[in-house]
């Protein structure tokens, strides 16, 4: 007081404390209140489900089951898909194959006759 820079009266000094200490008892009350709702929410929202003037809250289950059935099905088709593409190129590499086998015969019955014509 007498050895601040600023000097202030008894009344505006009175005054400062009074409206630190209405400002401190607000914020008191504001977290009285807040940790008031926060006990009681639980059994006031159970409370007001029962009496009907608030639904109870949704099951979270189907949400799960429907994530996971859709999961399944995206994978069942994904993975049919990998297997007709594998088998088509199997199949495509076996016909290859046969049709090759079957030039080769094909180029040894020409070159057996080639040969039995020339040597006739």
């Amino acid at each position: 007081m007498g050895f601040s820079r600023h000097s202030t009266t008894p009344a505006r000094e009175a005054v400062d404390h009074f409206q630190q200490g209405v400002t401190s008892l607000k914020n008191a009350g504001f977290a009285a209140a807040r940790g008031t709702r926060e006990a009681a929410a639980p059994k006031v929202n159970v409370v007001l489900a029962k009496v009907g003037l608030r639904k109870p809250p949704a099951p979270k289950w189907p949400w799960v089951a429907g994530a996971i059935g859709a999961g399944l099905a995206l994978g069942g088709a994904a993975f049919y898909l990998w297997y007709r593409q594998r088998t088509e190129s199997i199949g495509e590499a076996l016909l290859a194959e046969e049709l090759l086998d079957e030039a080769n015969l094909d180029d040894r019955a020409l070159t057996e006759e080639l040969v039995d014509s020339v040597t006739r």
